[in-house]
Formats: C-alpha cells, structure tokens, sequence
C-alpha cells in the first residue's frame, strides 16, 4: 500500500493483509456452500465452484507466505488480481453478479499496490467488467452507467483516501525514525510511562543507567514491578545517601507514589553511582523519567561543601568587617548628596526604629520584626536615597521645584539606589541579610499603599515591610522641615496629614503605630531639628 515502507518490512501492514486474507478465505468458503445448496448441481454450479476453489488456493498460499515468510506469495497485486480476472469468467460463464467479487477486489488493490498501479487496474477492471456485461448480458445503457459512477466513485474515494494515507504514513515513519534516532543518541536515559504506570518507550542508556535487562523494560512492565526486581536484586541497601524523596520511592515501591507530579531526585546505586532522576507530566497522562549519572558533580559537590564550611567560619569575621565598612562608606557618600536637611537621615533612622519597635508589639508582626531585624533595618535606613548618586547636580541641587521631566528623572533614584546595593549584595540571596535589606529600602520607599506609587506601581503588602516603615518616616521628615519651596510643617499639621493618608500612601498599621508614637516623633524632630526645622505647635 505505502509508496515508502514495502510489505516485507512493515509488520502493521502484513498483519493487516493476514485479517484481509482471512476474510477473502471465509467469503469463499461461504460463497461455495452457497452454490451447493441446489439439488442438481450444473455447469454454473461446478464453474462457480472451479472459480472460487481456485482463488481460495492462492488465498491459502498468500496466507501462508505471510504468516512463515513475512510478505505476500508470488506477488502483492496477486490475490485482488487474480479474483477480478476470475470473477470476469465467472460473469462471463456463471452470472453478472459476480461483479461484486470485481468491487470488492478494489479496495484490496488500493491495500496491496501504490495508488497509480491501484488506479490502473481498478479502472481497467471496471472497462471489461462493463464490456462483459454490454456484449454478454446485453445490460442497457442506464444500469450500465450507474455501475459505472459507482465504480468511479468507489475508485476515486479510495483514491484519494490512500493518497492522503500514504503521505501521513511517511512523514509519520520518517518522524518515527527520527525521534528513535534522537532517543537512542542522547546521553541520558529516556523512558515513558503511560497513564496505567508501565514502560511504553526507553532507551539504551535508561538500560545501562538502571543496570536493568533490555528484556524487562521491553515486556513493559508497571514501574513498582521494576522497584521490586531493583530491591530483590539488592540495589537498595544502603539508603542513607539517598534523598528523601527517592528514600519514600523505594519503601512504598513506587504504589503510593503520584508519578504524574514533577519531581527531581537523587539516589544511590549499588555500584555507587548517583543517578539524577527527573519526572516530567505530560498532557497526555504520560510522564517522561530522565535518568543521568551525576556521581562527579554529587562527589565534588561533597567535597565543595565541606571546604565551604570551613571557608565560612574563616570568611564570616572578614566579611561582616567589610560589610561594615561599606554600609559606613554608603552612609556617608548618601550624606553628601542629601541636599534637603542635614539631618534628614540621622531623624528618618530614628522614626524607622521607633515605628518598628511599636509595630513589633503587634502578634501578627512579632515574628516578622525580631530585635535583630530591626537593627539591620535601622542600619540600612540611611541608604534609602542612596540613588540620588547618580542624579546630576543641575537636577538634584535646583533650588527651584522641578519640571515634569526633571522629576522623572529624580524618579530614577528609587531604581538606582536598588541596583547600587543589590550589586553589593552580589551572591548574597538571604531575604535578610543588610544590603539585600538595604536594596528593597531602596527601591520601594516611594511606593504607595494604594498602587499609586513609583517605580513599579506596587501595593498593599506587595511593598516590602522595610520600605513601608521607611515611607511614612520619610513623608513625616519631609512635611516637617523647610525646603526652598516651602516652609516647615507643625507637628500637628504634618500628623494630620498622615492620618489623613491612611490607606492611600500608607500601611493603615503603620499610621496606628505611628498614633502610639506621635510624641517621640515630635521629640526626635526637636532634638534633630536644622536651622529651619519643625516649629512649635
């Protein structure tokens, strides 16, 4: 039938023809008890029986080549040729309807022959059936014409169904090919579980990795079979270098395991090899397992670990000093750049530290807001404008208020500030840690409760819990103390404004804490107050 894949390698298409030929054999068998039912048999009768006992050998033949030699007898075209000529005679000599043995051949031709060769006969087959039935029968022209379309239709539908069949089959066996080619070359181990758990593709190196029989794996057993030949083999002795999760694999056999879940694990073979094992969902309910020999990055991981722990007993006094140094270094550069107040950082540290301290009292903060992390918040306070660095002077030393496009650029300073301490954090992921601290100080100080805010427009508790304390510290300090282009609040006014923002600019939870520490506010205003600082109320 296909155009790139014989019958005497596609093992489908050989079971197919066997069914085919099991059915043509039980049709002629049916057939020839028919035609023995008269009494008096004639010379139809025996014809007939000539005929169709005839076609039944080659049958019998075909399917015997088939079954003990893997491809048809004599020829592929054989069987659905030889019962079209044969069912010629019989219309000739027998009857006209043995024409459905000539229909029924035509879809066999399709089956057994490419499409042309199976257009060919087909329409030759149909030309002298019809001439038969005109010069023999004397058939009229209508009922000939309709035999004619039905034929044709019969043709061309089969036609073009194997047409279409035949290039979905090659590009299916080239993809095939393709991706048995990509399997068998990768250097990891490959296999896929079907939705009712057991082996339905692997590779050699899922072989050779597992240390498993090609033979197991191809008889495609459930996934708790293969655990429990691993464990009556021995694989799993010792299961103290094994993470946990392949530990729960192992005692439980993989039953109670959902291995359509996506999972990475780490286990010990008895030759002492780690092998990787990665499970991967798929959305037809298959899972593909990888599996990969990891034992030189597990040991050298090993090894890596233990020299870091010695280094970071050695490193961690070296590192908190230069820590020090640098948050000092910061401190004083963000000093020189700070041209609204002189002390606008010593009084914005000390209204972080009272607000946090307050807060802490609260139960859903206790844990949040520890002794120590208020210390590292308080210490990083003084870096929240840090960013102003890289604003220029014309813009950040006007003495004027700014245009629109000035203070987008001021804007930047938020960013720059993030970026700057970010890159001091460097390697340093810990949420916790003074510069990582420092950073989101930096970067989300001018967001608003209410989205409203600047740079990236964040809300709510979305806003680090460090840059909220330094918001309202930083507003009340800036209402507060005279600028050029404007005068200085009072304590009252100032206080009434941040209630009155409440919701929209900040935490309602730090405006509570704030209420309870109005009166230290006004004290550190006082102590810390510039030349033009907070007036008396």
């Amino acid at each position: 039938m296909s155009d790139t894949s014989s019958t005497e390698t596609n093992k489908q298409w050989l079971h197919a023809y066997k069914i085919i030929d099991l059915y043509y054999a039980a049709g002629l068998l049916l057939f020839t008890a028919i035609r023995l039912l008269p009494a008096q048999p004639g010379f139809e009768t025996y014809t007939s029986l000539a005929l169709t006992s005839s076609v039944l050998i080659f049958v019998l033949a075909d399917l015997w080549s088939l079954h003990y030699r893997s491809r048809a007898f004599l020829t592929n075209a054989l069987i659905p040729v030889l019962t079209i000529c044969f069912a010629c005679v019989g219309i000739w000599f027998v009857n006209p309807f043995a024409i459905m043995w000539v229909l029924a051949s035509i879809p066999v031709l399709f089956i057994r022959l490419p499409v042309g060769p199976a257009y060919a006969v087909s329409a030759a087959a149909m030309v002298l059936v019809l001439n038969i039935l005109f010069f023999k029968h004397n058939l009229d022209v209508i009922t000939l014409t309709r035999l004619a379309l039905a034929g044709a239709m019969i043709i061309i539908t089969l036609g073009i169904f194997f047409k279409i069949l035949n290039k979905i089959n090659g590009e299916l066996t080239e993809t095939t090919a393709l991706l048995d080619s990509t399997l068998q070359s990768v250097s990891q181990g490959i296999s896929v579980i079907g939705t009712d758990n057991r082996y339905k593709l692997f590779n050699q190196q899922t072989c050779d990795l597992l240390n498993l029989p090609r033979s197991l794996l191809a008889s495609k057993p459930t996934l708790p079979e293969v655990v429990q030949y691993q464990i009556d083999r021995g694989d799993f002795r010792d299961l103290g270098e094994v993470t946990p999760d392949a530990r729960a694999y192992i005692l439980s056999r993989g039953v109670n395991v959902d291995e359509h879940t996506k999972r990475n694990y780490v286990r010990k073979d008895a030759q002492g090899r780690f092998i990787e094992v990665k499970t991967h969902p798929m959305p037809s309910g298959d899972v593909v397992r990888t599996y990969a020999d990891v034992s030189q990055y597990e040991n050298t991981s090993r090894k890596l670990r233990e020299l870091l722990a010695e280094h970071q007993q050695m490193s961690q006094l070296i590192l908190q000093r230069a820590h020090e140094q640098m948050i000092d270094s910061m401190t004083e550069l963000a000093l020189t750049r700070d041209n609204e107040t002189g002390l606008h950082i010593q009084r914005t540290k000390l209204y972080v530290k009272t607000l946090a301290q307050i807060l802490s009292r609260a139960e859903r903060y206790r844990e949040q807001l520890s002794d120590d992390l208020i210390e590292k918040i308080v210490t990083a306070a003084p870096l929240h404008d840090l960013g102003k660095v890289g604003i220029p002077d014309h813009i950040l030393l006007k003495p004027s208020r700014h245009t629109s496009d000035e203070t987008a650029i001021m804007r930047t300073h938020a960013m720059l500030g993030e970026t700057i301490l970010a890159a001091a954090a460097g390697a340093d992921r810990m949420p916790t840690s003074l510069f990582n601290i420092a950073a989101r100080i930096a970067g989300g100080h001018h967001e608003n409760w209410d989205g409203s805010g600047y740079p990236r427009g964040l809300a709510g508790t979305d806003i680090p819990l460090e840059a909220r304390l330094m918001a309202l510290a930083d507003v009340y300090d800036a209402l507060t103390t005279e600028r050029i282009y404007k005068k200085a609040w009072t304590h009252g006014a100032a206080s009434e404004e941040i209630y009155r923002l409440s919701g929209k600019k900040f935490d309602p939870d730090l405006v509570f804490a704030f209420g309870q520490a109005e009166a230290r506010f006004r004290e550190i205003a006082i102590e810390l107050n510039d030349a033009t600082s907070v007036s008396q109320p």
